[in-house]
């Protein structure tokens, strides 16, 4: 993984991070089709760093989130599962990861998560962050990834969140003691025009090769 990527991320971290100190400086979010080897990624990852698992689309889910539930166990990695609480809760996972619609369409998930997993949300936009901040604490999501704060390859040509409006969530985060994490694009050659911001931990899909 690249140095000054990973050193931003550590300071950012360091700086930034809520008081549950859940998140490392980075976390890698798989995918069906940028990120077919995700076991390859997680190995060029840190210790003790944090992988969300998406794949959606995969032909056999379940066998594959185990694979790498075990992979993670080995490396000291967190684990989420994306948008299955039972997947999540059969292998053992440390937590689970919403999209942004499930806090618009079916909001009640927040309180049927049980107690003990991490919980994050997708968030794209300001009205979702205040949203998510107006749940009761005990169910509000522990981290909320905020994107997309550059142009990313996941979605070519759509626009990018202002640094202002990345910075306005951030800091709603913050005083409801939710970790904000920048996601979207981010890689060693931008990755300094995050240094003044107040995120506390970057993800991607591909950096983690970069």
């Amino acid at each position: 993984m690249d140095a000054s990527l990973l050193k931003q991320a550590h300071q950012l971290n360091l700086r930034n991070r809520v008081t549950n100190g859940l998140f490392p400086p980075v976390i890698l979010m798989t995918d069906d089709h940028r990120l077919p080897d995700p076991v390859a990624a997680m190995t060029k990852l840190p210790r003790h760093s944090m992988v969300v698992f998406r794949h959606y689309d995969h032909p056999d889910r379940a066998s594959l989130a185990a694979k790498l539930r075990s992979q993670c166990r080995r490396l000291g990695h967190r684990m989420l599962i994306a948008n299955d609480v039972a997947l999540a809760l059969t292998l053992g996972a440390d937590g689970v990861h919403l999209p942004e619609y499930r806090i618009w369409q079916s909001p009640s998930v927040y309180r049927q998560i049980p107690d003990g997993l991490i919980v994050t949300s997708a968030c794209h936009s300001m009205p979702t962050a205040r949203k998510l901040c107006l749940l009761p604490a005990s169910f509000r999501p522990d981290g909320l990834f905020i994107s997309p704060v550059f142009t990313t390859q996941s979605h070519p040509g759509g626009s990018t969140m202002p640094f202002d409006s990345v910075q306005r969530i951030a800091g709603i985060c913050a005083h409801h003691a939710i970790t904000p994490i920048g996601l979207g694009g981010i890689n060693h050659k931008n990755v300094g025009k995050l240094r003044r911001s107040a995120l506390a931990s970057l993800a991607g899909i591909g950096f983690s090769g970069a």
